[in-house]
C-alpha cells in the first residue's frame, strides 16, 4: 500500500512527458502544415488542394488542419506562443483558441492566462475579448457572449455538399481557405435563403436586423440578448438605419448613417458588387467608409466602397486592408491587401 503514491506519481510524471511531447509534434505539424501550404507543395504530391493532402495523407479532419494552419501561419509574430506550443505547455487546441484576439502586443499575457486556465475558461475569457485587447478575469454578465459555438451532426453526404458551398462562397470572395471565418459564411449562405424566401417570408430590405444600443456619450454598445463584438459595431456604424429614443421632438425619428441618394450612387458607381478585387459577391452590400467617421470620414462618395458581408467583416477585423489608387492613366481603382500579402486592384469604370 506504501507504494501506491509513489507508483501514482510516477505514472502522473509519465503522463504529463508524454503530453509535452505530443503538443511539441503539434507545434511542428503547425509549421510544417503552414509551409507545406504557403510554397503548394501538396500540389507536388498531387494533391488538388491543402485539405485533400491533410485528409487523405495525414489522417487529419478539416476542422483539424484549418486550425493547425491558422496557428502556424501566426505563429512567427507571436514569440511567447510561438515558444510555449513549442516546449508543450500549451497544447493546440488553447493556442487555436487563442489565436482569435492574440496580437504581438498582447501575446506575453495571453500566453500566461493560458497556462493558468482550463481549456473552458480561456474559451470563456477569450469569448469575452475582443481582438488586441488583453486578458481579464471573466466577470457576471447578464448579456451573453459575442459569440457562440454552434455545432450540428447530419450525414456526411449533406455534410460534403456543406462543404462545397463553402467552397464556392470562398471562391466568390478570393479568400483562402486558412482565411475565411466560416461562422460568417455560414451566416451567408443563411442570407441567400433568406433572400430567396416567397410570399410572407419575404426578407426585409436590409441584411440582417440587430437591435444595437448605442450610447452616444460613452460610446457603449449592446444587442437586446447578448454582447456585439467590436467588428459587428464598427460594421453597423458604416451602413444603418439610426432611430433616436432620446426624450425630444426627435424621439422616434429614423435616419442612416450614409444619406440614401448618395448610397444609391456608390453602389451604381462600384457596379452593384463588392469593391474587393476577385471578388463576385452582389447579395446584401455594405457600404463602408474608407476614412472611419471617428478620424473625420466623412460621407462623400470617394470615401465610400461598396463591400460584401465577408469582406467588410475582415476590414473591421484588421485583416483587409483597402485604399483608393489611380493609374497614368486616371482611373480610379480600390486597392485590396491581405492579411497573407496578397494585393489586388479592382479598377472603376
Amino acid at each position: 500500500m506504501n507504494a501506491l503514491p509513489d507508483r501514482a506519481h510516477q505514472i502522473h510524471a509519465e503522463l504529463l512527458t508524454a503530453l509535452r511531447q505530443r503538443r511539441a509534434a503539434e507545434h511542428a505539424a503547425a509549421r510544417l502544415l503552414r509551409l507545406v501550404a504557403d510554397e503548394s507543395l501538396h500540389q507536388a504530391l498531387g494533391y488538388a488542394s491543402i485539405y485533400d493532402y491533410a485528409e487523405q495523407a495525414l489522417d487529419l479532419s478539416v476542422r483539424q488542419a484549418r486550425g493547425l494552419l491558422q496557428i502556424g501561419g501566426m505563429l512567427p509574430s507571436l514569440p511567447a506562443l510561438d515558444a510555449a506550443f513549442a516546449a508543450g505547455t500549451i497544447s493546440w487546441t488553447k493556442a487555436r483558441e487563442l489565436i482569435r484576439v492574440i496580437t504581438p502586443d498582447t501575446d506575453a499575457a495571453w500566453v500566461a492566462a493560458a497556462t493558468e486556465n482550463t481549456s473552458r475558461t480561456l474559451e470563456a475569457m477569450v469569448s469575452k475579448s475582443q481582438v488586441g485587447e488583453a486578458p481579464r478575469a471573466l466577470k457576471d454578465d447578464p448579456r451573453g457572449s459575442a459569440r457562440t459555438r454552434f455545432v450540428v451532426e447530419m450525414e456526411a453526404s449533406d455534410a460534403a455538399m456543406v462543404r462545397d458551398a463553402l467552397a464556392i462562397l470562398r471562391t466568390q470572395a478570393g479568400l483562402h481557405g486558412v482565411e475565411m471565418d466560416e461562422g460568417a459564411a455560414l451566416a451567408a449562405m443563411a442570407q441567400r435563403v433568406v433572400f430567396d424566401a416567397e410570399g410572407d417570408a419575404a426578407p426585409i430590405a436590409e441584411r440582417y436586423r440587430v437591435i444595437v444600443t448605442s450610447c452616444p456619450t460613452c460610446g457603449e454598445a449592446h444587442a437586446a440578448d447578448a454582447e456585439i463584438s467590436e467588428t459587428v459595431g464598427a460594421q453597423a456604424a458604416c451602413d444603418a438605419e439610426v432611430v433616436d429614443l432620446r426624450p425630444g421632438p426627435g424621439h422616434g425619428h429614423l435616419t442612416r448613417t450614409i444619406p440614401p441618394a448618395i448610397r444609391r450612387a456608390v453602389l451604381h458607381r462600384d457596379g452593384t458588387r463588392c469593391a474587393v478585387e476577385g471578388c463576385r459577391c452582389r447579395l446584401w452590400l455594405d457600404v463602408h467608409h474608407l476614412r472611419s467617421r471617428t478620424s473625420g470620414g466623412k460621407h462623400d462618395e470617394q470615401n465610400l466602397v461598396t463591400l460584401c458581408p465577408l469582406h467588410h467583416r475582415r476590414v473591421h477585423d484588421g485583416m483587409l486592408a483597402l485604399a483608393l489608387v489611380r493609374d497614368p492613366r486616371g482611373r480610379t481603382g480600390v486597392e485590396s491587401t491581405h492579411a497573407d500579402g496578397r494585393v489586388g486592384v479592382r479598377w472603376r469604370g
